[in-house]
């Protein structure tokens, strides 16, 4: 299949004109013009976007354990330009989250087995259990635990196949022994919903700590004489922050500071997105407690944000409305995630790398999304 774009995004920025060939679900050639015998023709080519923290939408809620409810939600997620994300469970009990994740890994087996479509699941993010309660936002406060490696055994030590990701609060005690086994299992460690002082948090950074979870939120707010967690994120070069792009969890002025200081080598995107994602205003049952959708903004009852509303496409078209450059924000969905997962075949369009590929229109709008060999068009 050859694929040519006006505009494409390399590691080195934006080209123009040039055509990509896949061949076998990989990345063959990429050569200058090429549009007369191109099999599609594009505004724009990008990788394929890649969300680290995504709990559902379409109506779709990790604890739904519905394999229809899934592919539903994963082939919306493919529409979005998606190609690549980690779900992330909420807290819960150890045996409901250990059902969860016996479920995601099932999912996986069969998209394996080409017998469940849209966007490829590469893995579990644990958001919990292992927080503070103090700073629980929209988690189910009952459920947090302090940090254990025998109650992270006894759970979920069976699923290192399926965890890719965990969120712990490093000041809590036992935190920086759980962070030490979950690496060397090969699990990626993020700080978040956290009351954090800055010299902890640069312990935890010194330790194994690489990343924050949604920054600034459930995060101590930034006073000039306790800087904590998000000024130790901030300052230190190798952290990488997540960031809610939907305008309304992060203010655009906060989005640019992000930007500033980490780069679009640090500042991943994420969506945060939750089950009522997408759909009409109204109350939701999910993950043990019910939420409200007001002219699209979701929160839990007592008024606590519960989840981002939209996917990385429309963040995309955010962060460029806000004066970030177009390249930047894409590489943010993209080659930013994947490097923060070090996973090498995905997030960059260069010959060798895996075929996760969306198509933008002009105003950046997906088009197409690619995963592999298999091309579906995107209808909103």
């Amino acid at each position: 299949m050859k694929l040519y774009a006006q505009k494409l995004l390399l590691p080195e920025g934006l080209v123009n004109h040039r055509t990509v060939t896949v061949t076998g679900g990989v990345i063959t050639a990429i050569e200058a013009g090429g549009e007369a015998s191109a099999d599609l023709r594009l505004p724009i080519l990008a990788p394929g976007y890649f969300d680290l923290h995504n709990h559902g939408g379409e109506g779709y809620d990790t604890t739904s354990l519905s394999m229809e409810l899934l592919e539903k939600f994963l082939l919306r997620l493919r529409r979005s330009g998606v190609t690549d994300v980690l779900i992330t469970l909420l807290t819960g009990s150890g045996n409901v989250m250990a059902e969860e994740l016996a479920f995601l890994r099932s999912a996986m087996e069969l998209q394996r087995a080409g017998k469940l479509g849209g966007t490829r699941i590469v893995g579990a993010h644990l958001e919990g259990p292992f927080l503070n309660g103090a700073k629980n936002g929209a988690q189910d406060a009952d459920n947090i635990i302090a940090p254990s490696v025998e109650i992270y055994d006894r759970y979920f030590g069976a699923f290192d196949d399926v965890i890719r990701l965990v969120t712990v609060a490093p000041e809590m005690e036992g935190a920086t022994e759980l962070a030490a086994h979950l690496i060397a299992r090969g699990i990626r460690v993020q700080a978040g919903h956290n009351l954090c002082d800055y010299e902890t948090a640069e312990r935890a950074f010194e330790s194994g700590f690489t990343s924050v979870c949604h920054t600034f939120n459930a995060c101590p707010p930034i006073h000039h004489r306790a800087p904590g967690l998000v000024t130790a994120a901030l300052v230190n070069p190798d952290v990488y922050c997540e960031a809610i792009c939907d305008l309304l969890h992060l203010h655009p002025g906060i989005l640019k500071l992000l930007y500033r200081t980490k780069g679009a080598e640090r500042m991943v995107v994420i969506s945060d997105s939750t089950m009522p994602t997408n759909l009409p205003d109204g109350r939701y049952f999910y993950a043990g407690q019910w939420a409200k959708v007001e002219n699209g903004v979701k929160s839990t009852l007592d008024g606590a944000l519960n989840g981002g509303v939209c996917y990385q496409d429309q963040a995309v078209k955010n962060l460029i409305s806000i004066g970030i450059p177009a390249a930047d924000a894409m590489r943010m969905c993209s080659a930013t995630p994947a490097a923060r997962m070090r996973l090498s075949d995905i997030g960059e369009i260069r010959v060798g790398a895996a075929a996760h590929l969306v198509g933008l229109a002009e105003d950046y709008t997906p088009v197409v999304t690619l995963i592999g060999d298999d091309a579906e068009i995107c209808h909103e």
